[in-house]
């Protein structure tokens, strides 16, 4: 059985107890309290320092193109292109460094207003009280803070300081940096709205609206670089705000609002005005090629108007013969369809010229500028525009011809089907015209017979109607095209605009820095306890001695606070000498349940010297002789005497004169100054210790003294160094093994278990010596551990060092040093 609890002793050894942890961590709650407080105000810092990020965002729909190129209402279309890759080209624009370069320069924030901060300058953007007016054709000096100072009479002075010479110029029109050397310091005053021209600054200052400096007011200006400003904000981001959807978020991270704000809505009114303007781009090349057919058929016109007027003013003849307006009917009809013919056949030897010579097709004229209406040739040209505006698409995204090599096959392909429907329609129309000429030749012949006059009337007035009929077709389609264009609106809808409402920054994050800084504080130095706690070997709880071994824990002594190991006798009131009186009761309830009559031997050792082994002998004895017990204490310790120091008594004589027979045991019994307490020392260190403590006079010794005395303490030496106490178990009736708080090796009880489970140490029990109750070793409310009335702070006054000890006196225990006994 006892075997059994000693191996469940062995494996509990290597578990961790969070409990103990838990209450030895609370021992060092002030170092605790000040890495938390240290860390909470490194994150109060970090928090009040930092620059704050904001994140802002504005969502927009994109209209999914429809793409019939007739409609039932109009003649005209010019909606080109699809919903295919819509989206995805937005929102390539959008990221692209083109698009974000024009908003950096739309909005110029590559200028700063800034004033000081609490920190550093803070950015004002357009809360500024006035505004820079840059050349920005001429050299401007960037990243350097030129602060501007307002006095009366609208002047202000400008100056900065340079730690070096070498600076940098920007030329903004050409968007070229190069590097130059001016003077470290510069100051000098201007009058508002005065140009200000320099090698480096070229620029003038003016009011903003609604707003003026006041005298004293100071800010700064800092030119930065374009290409600065897009390493910030072309790292917008673009989402689709559903799968699938033509829903687009964008949002952006600055430590501006305002600026923010701004960028977002010029984004995409830029991105709008560019989609409309590349949307109506077919509609104005169909506008431009009307206006040219226009041009010429209005100067036809005006010319035939001029020649019909002059000649009836001169021939006063003003209306044909009823033969002549019959004729003239008839050939009117025959012209103004020869004359649709010969606009198709423009077109198409247009289109012919156009694709042979040109790699983009994204500006082809509608053909219904020319009245054709063959569905296959319509169906052609709309597939060939699709493709090209793709392959343009396609060109902002990848620069790999590889990745669009597909649509050009695509595209030669329309070609060649176009070519083929061009040659088709021009030798239709061919056909048709030869038709139409033939009719009006005969048409000439009885023409011929008309009077000279009124065939001279009839060419002007057939030439003039032929040129108004196709001026008003071409106005007429020029409308339509207008009516497309002035209808068209772009594809981008803003749904909610980005707007400063205060947001909250994203960075720092408050509540998770100090949230951060409570767990570093709480993290550093529990791990630091937590390491100390796995590489500390010592005992240092009675918890600790009930987990390693099943041997009884007899007695916990505190610490000694006395200037000498006479504790009992020096403060009899103390909780030391409670300590030790509990300790003697326990040992009479030994011998009782032992049946032990007469003399009694109590063997006091313990693994190493300076565990007090020899504090806790003296004052077993004396508590022994305050109760009116004759008691004798006899050092056992022949290699290392110690117990003559405190009693004020010679080590001359002793133990080792009395077993190498040189004297009788009652000369070498030493009286103290204590009633029933007698001393014999161990006397001069021997040659043979062990063969001493082995010998038959070792036996004789024992029984001596049994006869004289009621209570035999030995004081043996440590029994983790030498043999000697093994061999003085025989004459012990109670063993006390002394385990010091803090000294002692936890692994010296597995040597101690290791004995008591061979049977070779009886009545074996541990004392634990030098206990601090309220140390980081107490684990909760016990009434002296249950080893003595009153031990510790429970004691309410009963031992007179229970005093309460200030805070100051309190603290200063840290810091003092162990001491030896």
């Amino acid at each position: 059985m006892l075997e059994n609890e000693l191996d469940i002793k062995d494996i509990q050894q290597g578990s961790f107890n969070i409990k103990n942890f838990l209450f030895r961590a609370l021992r060092y709650w002030y170092i605790i309290l000040f890495f938390v407080a240290t860390a909470l105000v490194i994150a109060y810092y970090i928090n009040l320092r930092a620059e704050k990020q904001y994140r802002l965002d504005t969502l927009i729909t994109v209209k999914e193109e429809q793409n019939p190129f007739f409609t039932s209402t109009l003649n005209l279309t010019f909606n080109w292109g699809g919903a295919s890759d819509k989206v995805e080209t937005i929102r390539t624009i959008l990221s692209s460094r083109t698009h974000n370069e024009d908003v950096v320069k739309l909005l110029q924030l590559y200028i700063h207003y800034m004033e000081e901060g609490a920190f550093r300058l803070e950015d004002l953007h357009t809360n500024a009280p006035f505004v820079v007016d840059l050349n920005e054709a001429l050299p401007q000096l960037i990243n350097v803070p030129i602060r501007i100072e307002f006095k009366e009479n609208n002047e202000f002075e400008l100056s900065y300081e340079l730690e070096n010479e070498d600076v940098r110029l920007i030329n903004y029109t050409k968007n070229e940096i190069e590097r130059s050397r001016i003077n470290t310091s510069y100051k000098e005053s201007f009058k508002m709205n005065e140009l200000i021209e320099s090698s480096f600054i070229n620029f003038k200052i003016g009011p903003r609206e609604d707003m003026e400096p006041n005298p004293g007011d100071v800010f700064y200006i800092k030119f930065t670089s374009i290409d600065e400003e897009l390493v910030k904000f072309q790292r917008v981001s673009v989402t689709l705000r559903t799968k699938g959807a033509s829903m687009l978020a964008l949002n952006i991270v600055g430590t501006n609002r305002a600026i923010l704000a701004d960028y977002l809505n010029a984004t995409v009114d830029l991105l709008s005005i560019k989609q409309l303007e590349q949307k109506n781009l077919f509609a104005t090349n169909t506008i431009k090629f009307i206006d040219e057919r226009i041009k010429g058929v209005s100067d036809s016109l005006k010319v035939d108007e001029d020649r019909l007027k002059d000649f009836r003013q001169e021939n006063q003849i003003f209306d044909l013969s009823t033969q002549g307006a019959s004729l003239f009917d008839r050939m009117s009809e025959l012209d103004a369809a020869k004359s649709a013919v010969e606009i198709k056949q423009a077109y198409l030897n247009q289109l012919d010229n156009y694709l042979k010579n040109s790699t983009e097709y994204s500006d082809l004229p509608a053909p219904a500028a020319s009245g054709l209406d063959d569905p296959s040739l319509v169906k052609n040209i709309t597939e060939i525009v699709n493709l090209s505006i793709q392959r343009s698409n396609l060109k902002t995204k990848v620069k790999n011809p590889l990745f669009y090599e597909q649509i050009d096959k695509q595209i030669d392909a329309i070609k060649n089907v176009l070519f083929e429907s061009i040659n088709s329609a021009r030798a239709k129309n061919s056909v048709e015209l030869d038709n139409l000429n033939g009719r009006i030749q005969r048409l000439n012949y009885e023409f011929a017979k008309l009077p000279a006059e009124e065939q001279q009337l009839f060419n002007i007035e057939r030439s003039y109607k032929l040129s108004e009929a196709a001026y008003s077709t071409l106005l007429e389609k020029r409308s339509e095209a207008g009516i497309v264009q002035a209808a068209n609106v772009s594809d981008i809808r803003v749904i909610d605009p980005a707007k400063d409402l205060g947001q909250s920054p994203i960075f720092p994050n408050t509540k998770q820095n100090y949230l951060m800084a409570l767990f570093a504080g709480l993290l550093i130095p529990l791990s630091v306890i937590l390491i100390i706690s796995f590489l500390d070997h010592n005992v240092n709880a009675p918890k600790d001695i009930e987990q390693l071994s099943s041997i009884p824990l007899l007695g916990v002594v505190g610490r000694n606070r006395g200037l000498n190991n006479l504790a009992v006798y020096e403060k009899p009131r103390s909780a030391v000498s409670e300590a030790f009186r509990a300790l003697r009761s326990s040992l009479q309830f030994i011998y009782r349940s032992q049946s032990i009559k007469g003399s009694k031997t109590v063997m006091v050792t313990s693994s190493i010297s300076g565990e007090g082994k020899t504090f806790c002998s003296i004052n077993i004895a004396s508590v022994f002789a305050l109760s009116s017990k004759k008691t004798v204490l006899v050092g056992l310790d022949l290699r290392k005497p110690k117990i003559f120091e405190d009693f004020d008594i010679t080590n001359d004589f002793g133990t080792v004169n009395y077993l190498i027979g040189q004297n009788k045991l009652d000369d070498i019994i030493q009286k103290t100054r204590f009633e029933y307490l007698d001393i014999i020392t161990s006397g001069p260190i021997p040659p043979n210790p062990s063969e001493l403590i082995i010998s038959e006079r070792m036996k004789e010794f024992i029984a001596e003294l049994k006869k004289k005395y009621d209570y035999i303490i030995l004081d043996t030496p440590p029994l983790g160094l030498v043999a000697d106490a093994v061999e003085l178990v025989e004459y012990a009736d109670a063993s006390l093994y002394i385990i010091r708080q803090g000294k002692t090796k936890k692994g010296m009880l597995n040597f101690i278990n290791d004995k008591y489970k061979k049977g070779e140490i009886k009545n074996l029990s541990f004392v634990l010596n030098d206990y601090r109750h309220k140390s980081q070793y107490a684990y909760g409310n016990s009434y002296g551990y249950g080893y003595g009335y009153g031990y510790g702070g429970y004691s309410n006054g009963y031992h007179e060092d229970d005093k309460p000890r200030s805070l100051f006196k309190r603290l200063s225990t840290i810091f003092r040093k162990k001491r030896k006994y």
